[in-house]
């Protein structure tokens, strides 16, 4: 099967799952991280905001704030994206053009400022549709993720890129390409994998 049917099915899939499981998810996977190491060796989180379907970040948003981590979230700039800084997970927030919700940057102070190299090291919550337990991943095929980690490896950035999904989309492989970057782990709500380093 070959990425665009892969997307439609995994697609198809997660409609048929409760939306409360989304949330239950979020709840769970936040809480195996928070007791991870990893966790708390990054003073800096860079998370998504779900869409429908996506498994609900905002209660790891809400752990790294609680404990006086820099949580920055991404906004969809032409070809890139680009991470604003969160001092709340309420707001404010605009749509993006693909209904994403994004921040809204700000005009001086820490809320919604971009993220800049001195915010380094980060751990980076990358979407998906699907994963595999090594690393692998299906983006929604916009290339967006793989762009932006591209260009933190180019600037020589210490940062640990983990996949966040849904228990339902591990998969046993995935196609890949060149251009497709590994993630260093995956998290769901049952299990956080880690690559040896």
């Amino acid at each position: 099967m070959n990425k665009q049917e892969l997307r439609v099915q995994i697609k198809k899939e997660l409609k048929f799952l409760p939306p409360v499981l989304f949330h239950d998810e979020g709840l769970k996977a936040a809480r195996i991280l928070q007791d991870h190491p990893l966790f708390n060796e990054y003073p800096a989180i860079l998370v998504f905001l779900p869409l429908n379907n996506e498994i609900d970040t905002l209660p790891l948003a809400e752990c790294a704030l609680a404990q006086g981590k820099k949580v920055f979230v991404p906004k969809v700039e032409g070809t890139q994206i680009q991470f604003y800084r969160i001092l709340s997970t309420d707001g404010p927030r605009q749509r993006g053009p693909f209904g994403i919700r994004e921040p809204l940057p700000g005009n001086g102070g820490e809320a919604g400022r971009r993220l800049r190299a001195a915010d380094f090291p980060a751990l980076i919550l990358v979407p998906g549709l699907a994963f595999t337990g090594q690393g692998k991943r299906l983006g929604r095929g916009g290339g967006y993720y793989d762009r932006f980690l591209a260009s933190l490896d180019a600037e020589g950035l210490k940062f640990t890129a983990i996949g966040f999904c849904m228990a339902e989309q591990i998969v046993d492989d995935l196609p890949t390409d060149t251009w497709d970057r590994k993630m260093d782990g995956v998290l769901t709500g049952d299990l956080l994998t880690m690559k040896i380093i």
